[in-house]
């Protein structure tokens, strides 16, 4: 069952990679709306207050954000993208 993954920022905008195991998409009209897909299982961009969505397969191996205000949730749970450094 896919997972939603979703990142925004508390403050200033905040670049990021998100790398799966699986797929990654995005579920908006434009997929180049704040990210881009680097391949199947990796997503870039920058994002601020007004977030980010994915659908996720697989497991989330790494989420990289350059700044402390990033906010990531994964099914809704806030998580800390340092738990997923690689």
């Amino acid at each position: 069952m896919p997972h939603e993954l979703t990142i925004g920022s508390r403050g200033e905008p905040s670049n990021f990679e998100i790398t799966v195991d699986g797929t990654i998409e995005t579920p908006f009209e434009n997929p180049t709306q704040g990210a881009i897909i680097a391949s199947g299982s990796t997503v870039e961009g920058s994002v601020d207050d007004d977030g980010l969505e994915f659908r996720v397969s697989g497991t989330i191996t790494s989420i990289s954000v350059t700044s402390s205000d990033a906010v990531v949730a994964i099914d809704g749970e806030a998580v800390d993208p340092v738990d997923y450094c690689s």
